[in-house]
């Protein structure tokens, strides 16, 4: 088995530095996209590759606009021209728990030909410590991680040209999930980690769906999908093991929830560029106006004589 993971990163200087040396505890190699980075990205990415001698490979991307399917097939066509004969998909604000690092890998490299693995998908809230717990749509949710490859595997848009929350197309069968039990652990995900982000990211996304798919959805449709994101109703916690983050201990220091999220700068564009009109019926949580409020004013130009 040469299992590659593959990560598609914008921004993430917040957390990169753990989440991709955390990548490289579980595959032979990482590819990364980066897609239009402003901040430390590209420094980090050389920082790690240095620290792993040939362990990471960039994926070459042009262009600006999130074109997810587009991204994720690119990423993992390098990839298939690094070997890879089973992939690991992991985004940027993922972590494995430390403690199944070991046997994730071998329930992997028993995957047949086009079969995925599904692992749980744990909502890390407000905090590296405490996971959802509760009756909301985040406790015991699964996502397809690994799976092994097979020609018919791919990141495809659909007919209607939607390409956004990609997971792999054409895989064989049932999906498998054999570590089922969510509070033995899974993938961490941090994007509930930091409540500014969370809310940032998902006003973005109601912008994006609208902005790049008009009419496919009225807003009465996107909110109900994006605020379960941020909903705290009937809200419940457990307790994160000492174990998930165990061999992570270094790594964990690393993470910095005061960085400002890349989605705050597009929700600001998006609001300027279309106008509020073209959002009406969204709810974005004042987060336009607020970013419009916190601009820096520009003075102005004394006229000249």
């Amino acid at each position: 088995m040469r299992l590659i993971g593959l990560m598609h990163v914008r921004d993430e200087q917040w957390v990169l530095d753990a989440s991709l040396r955390a990548a490289l505890m579980l595959v032979d190699r990482v590819v990364v996209l980066d897609h239009d980075s402003a901040d430390r990205t590209p420094e980090i990415i050389d920082r790690v590759s240095a620290e792993h001698p040939g362990r990471i490979v960039n994926a070459s991307w042009e262009g600006r606009h999130y074109n997810e399917a587009a991204i994720r097939q690119r990423t993992l066509d390098t990839g298939r021209e690094e070997g890879g004969t089973h992939f690991f998909w992991i985004d940027a604000d993922e972590i494995l728990c430390h403690h199944m690092i070991e046997p994730v890998r071998e329930a992997i490299a028993s995957l047949e030909p086009g079969r995925a693995m599904e692992l749980p998908w744990l909502a890390m809230w407000e905090s590296l410590d405490a996971f959802r717990d509760d009756d909301s749509v985040w406790t015991n949710n699964f996502k397809a991680f690994a799976f092994a490859d097979h020609p018919e595997i791919g990141y495809r848009s659909y007919r209607d040209g939607y390409d956004m929350h990609q997971t792999p197309r054409g895989t064989r069968a049932e999906r498998l999930r054999p570590f089922a039990d969510q509070s033995r652990g899974g993938v961490m995900h941090l994007q509930f980690a930091d409540r500014r982000r969370l809310i940032a990211k998902h006003a973005w996304y109601k912008m994006s769906e609208t902005v790049r798919f008009p009419g496919r959805k009225p807003p009465s449709e996107i909110d109900a999908m994006y605020n379960q994101a941020v909903d705290r109703s009937g809200l419940g916690l457990a307790s994160a093991p000492d174990e998930w983050w165990s061999g992570y201990r270094h790594l964990r220091r690393m993470i910095r929830f005061d960085q400002p999220p890349w989605h705050e700068s597009e929700v600001l564009r998006f609001w300027e560029e279309h106008g509020p009109a073209a959002f009406e019926g969204l709810e974005l949580w004042g987060l336009p106006r607020a970013l419009q409020a916190a601009k820096p004013s520009v003075p102005k130009q004394r006229a000249p004589g």
